[in-house]
């Protein structure tokens, strides 16, 4: 099973980012490539979704989040264009632990409940308790048991 290694300064953005949007929950991308790391805030529509749609949204931004789909598509053509990785898809917890949740991985294996969409990109829960950043935790796929495993996320300069 791989590391999953980020700069720090990659770290400490999207822990601001998630205590900025407690109570509810963020989401975003890190893009990397030779030498880069870029993290990439992606806004979180859910509760707009809610309002239009409780029915078919029926949960809102506290316990579930939704990329909104421009921001989301730019991210990938840019990956695509600059020839850069989907390292890392990431998104905080507000008042729950660092767990990968049925739902996150209903999320990340939206096209063939068997397969994740993105095999080699790294998962990312934040736990984030009464607005404070309490933990990170990292998950990668695991073909073999094809399930999201938790796995030992480090840190660089």
């Amino acid at each position: 099973m791989r590391n999953v290694t980020l700069r720090r300064a990659s770290l400490d953005a999207i822990i601001a980012q998630a205590e900025r949007e407690f109570p509810h929950e963020c989401c975003g991308f890190i893009l990397a490539g030779a030498g880069f790391e870029e993290v990439r805030p992606i806004r979180n529509i859910q509760n707009e979704k809610h309002a239009e749609d409780p029915a078919a949204f029926p949960r809102d931004a506290r316990t579930a989040f939704l990329m909104e789909p421009r921001e989301h598509l730019a991210a990938l053509n840019e990956i695509d264009r600059r020839k850069l990785r989907l390292a890392v898809v990431y998104h905080s917890h507000p008042d729950h632990d660092a767990y990968f949740s049925p739902t996150d991985r209903a999320q990340a294996c939206s096209f063939d409940p068997d397969e994740p969409d993105y095999p080699d990109t790294a998962y990312v829960v934040m736990s984030v308790r009464d607005g404070r950043f309490v933990r990170a935790a990292a998950f990668v796929w695991e073909p073999v048991r094809k399930e999201f495993v938790e796995t030992n996320l480090q840190f660089e300069a």
